[in-house]
Order: structure tokens, then C-alpha cells, then sequence
């Protein structure tokens, strides 16, 4: 498994508590040192959401001591990409104080510029988007994850890959001008996110987070996947697989069957996530000591 790194979108959810952690949680119990064991990568997706100190990162840093090859995505802050007005120098400068530590570490893969389907291919987008990347601090490499299909034409990907960003490849449920699935490479690093295909509630006003991210991949649904997967391997040094179907674990288990597929490999399963889905045993590796 050279090369692929695989974790969830996010570990502080409420939902996680008896279907991914352990309830009642031991003392001192860290959740993001707990998933380690278990994945080797976390795509946090609170920066997009309000800044977060440089502390904070370095804090994931000194937790995670005992796991070297750990790696950070950090989603962009969301008035990046989704607000018309565009922050200030300063305000992006205090914004991108968490990425140093990581950076400093080695553990900083790049960060994720997610834009919604509003935003189609064109000079006004274009622009946007490398104002993203010229904001950050220098060097950062930028992933960049579209929604509509206008950017996957020819001319788009071509300015894309021109540009230096790394395309997200996603799985969405698909309603008009959709972005499909695709197994696209722009740049050195392959990344792929996994959103689920809860149609109903995702083209809903009125649904909240939970249920738009409620959706377990079936085998049938993961076999293409797998098969994308292993084909971007083949093409680039580094491939990134989150799982962002959050609600009650569901991610954890998207990824976790998708190592395993690519390896041919059983993995590390959380045993409340067993519990919570029994079929994940046949994909378990026993742990050490045990008889079966």
C-alpha cells in the first residue's frame, strides 16, 4: 500500500461515540491518537469552518509522537471559496497560522480548496482559485474539489493541471451538471473523496449535515472505486482517500473496506464499529494474541 494514505473527514462527531470510539470512553481517552491505529491520515474539516491556532495543530503533532507516517489535509477556510467577498491578507495570514506547525513536521500533505456547484469553469473562478493558492504561504500544494461537471472538460483540466492544483476526484449523487465520477491527475498527488449518494437529502435546503453525508457504500458501489483507485496509484507517488460520509461512522468503514480491497489485506477495524457493522468482520485483522 506505497503510497496511499486513507482517513476520514473530521473524528469529533457525537454520533462516533459507541459506533467508532469505545463507550464508555476510557480516561483519558484521545480520539484522533485512537483512529491512528487504525488510519493514517485526517482531513480536518474545522478550518473551514472559523480559524484555528497554530497550537491546535501542534498539539496533533506532539499527540501523534508515536505515529510517524501520520498525515494533516487542511480544508480551506470557507471564505476562501464560498463568500463573494474575499478576506484580507491579514485575516488569511492569522487563518494559515495552523498550517506551520504541521508543515514544519512533515505531516502537511496540502490543503483542500473545496468549492460548491455554484462555482463553474471560468475566468472569474479561475482567478479565485489561484488567489486561494497565492494567499497561502508559499509552497503549500492546493487541492482543488469541484462539484460541477464544467470542470471536467478539456480545457479546464488542461489549466488546472497548468496551474500546479491537484484535481479531487469525488463520488456526489448526481443531479443536473453534476460532476461524475472520475479518475483524474493534475499534479503528483492523486486525491479522491467519497461524499456518499444520499440523493434526497443532499439537493434538500431543509436537510441537515448528518443526513446529507448518511450513506453506507454498498460492495457493488465500491468495486469502481477500488478498481479508479488502484488505476491513480499506478500514476502518481501519492494518493489521498477520505471518507466523507461522517454520520455514525460511516466514513471509517468506507475507508477501512477500501484498504483493504487495495491491498488484499485484512485491516485494523475498530471493534465498535464491528459492532456497529457486523459485516466488517470479514475484513478484520485479529488482533495480536488472538487464537481466530
Amino acid at each position: 500500500m506505497d503510497g496511499l494514505i486513507y482517513g476520514p473527514a473530521g473524528w469529533l462527531y457525537q454520533d462516533w461515540n459507541g459506533t467508532v470510539y469505545p463507550r464508555p470512553r476510557p480516561r483519558g481517552f484521545d480520539p484522533l491518537a485512537y483512529l491512528a491505529d487504525y488510519v493514517n491520515l485526517m482531513e480536518v474539516n474545522a478550518t473551514f469552518y472559523a480559524p484555528l491556532t497554530a497550537r491546535s495543530a501542534q498539539g496533533w503533532v506532539e499527540r501523534l509522537e508515536g505515529y510517524p507516517d501520520f498525515r494533516f489535509v487542511i480544508k480551506a477556510w470557507g471564505r476562501l471559496t464560498h463568500d463573494r467577498r474575499f478576506p484580507g491578507a491579514a485575516e488569511v495570514e492569522a487563518w494559515s497560522e495552523v498550517l506551520r506547525p504541521l508543515r514544519d513536521a512533515g505531516r502537511l500533505v496540502c490543503v483542500l480548496a473545496q468549492f460548491p456547484w455554484s462555482v463553474t469553469d471560468g475566468p472569474g473562478s479561475r482567478d479565485r482559485l489561484r488567489a486561494v493558492r497565492d494567499a497561502l504561504p508559499d509552497g503549500v500544494p492546493v487541492a482543488t474539489e469541484f462539484r460541477h461537471d464544467s470542470w471536467a472538460s478539456g480545457d479546464a483540466l488542461e489549466w488546472v493541471r497548468r496551474e500546479g492544483f491537484a484535481f479531487v476526484n469525488i463520488d456526489q449523487p448526481q443531479g443536473t451538471a453534476s460532476l461524475p465520477p472520475t479518475e483524474i491527475v493534475t499534479s503528483d498527488l492523486a486525491y479522491v473523496r467519497l461524499h456518499g449518494r444520499n440523493a434526497a437529502a443532499w439537493f434538500s435546503p431543509d436537510a441537515g449535515r448528518d443526513a446529507r453525508y448518511d450513506w453506507r457504500y454498498s460492495s457493488e458501489e465500491l468495486e469502481p472505486w477500488t478498481q479508479r483507485i488502484g488505476r491513480l496509484q499506478a500514476q502518481v507517488p501519492l494518493t489521498v482517500v477520505v471518507g466523507n460520509n461522517h454520520f455514525q461512522g460511516k466514513a471509517m468503514a468506507t475507508v477501512l473496506e477500501l484498504a483493504a480491497r487495495l491491498t488484499g489485506d485484512r485491516v485494523h477495524v475498530p471493534e465498535a464499529l464491528v459492532t456497529t457493522y457486523p459485516d466488517l468482520e470479514t475484513i478484520r485483522r485479529p488482533d495480536p494474541g488472538a487464537l481466530f
